[in-house]
């Protein structure tokens, strides 16, 4: 089977076996602080960079690479409010838009 015909399907963490949950968790933990420590090592790596530029990093095959490049990136848009769907029908029907 080839990799575009995969058909992926959600796993529950909480449903595997205790050995494998631990382990899913181990690896989950591993890559929140590889993700902080990648974050903190280049923000150290960018302070010197310019306004309205950013510095980009590549990390292939185990080489470490960057690029100062134009500083393109959008504003990040708020998070939409979570709620249930009864109360999403019930604020519009409270503001005249029709469901």
């Amino acid at each position: 089977m080839a990799k575009q015909d995969a058909v992926w399907v959600e796993i529950d963490p909480e449903t595997l076996a205790g050995d494998q949950r631990q382990a899913y968790a181990d690896y989950k933990a591993a890559y929140r602080m590889m993700k902080e420590a990648r974050q903190a090592f280049e923000a150290l790596m960018s302070a010197d960079v310019q306004t309205g530029e950013r510095m980009i990093f590549g990390y292939n095959f185990g080489k470490l690479s960057v690029a100062i490049v134009e500083d393109d990136r959008k504003a990040a848009k708020p998070k939409a409010m979570k709620q249930s769907l009864a109360e999403y029908l019930a604020s519009r029907s409270a503001h005249g838009d029709r469901c």
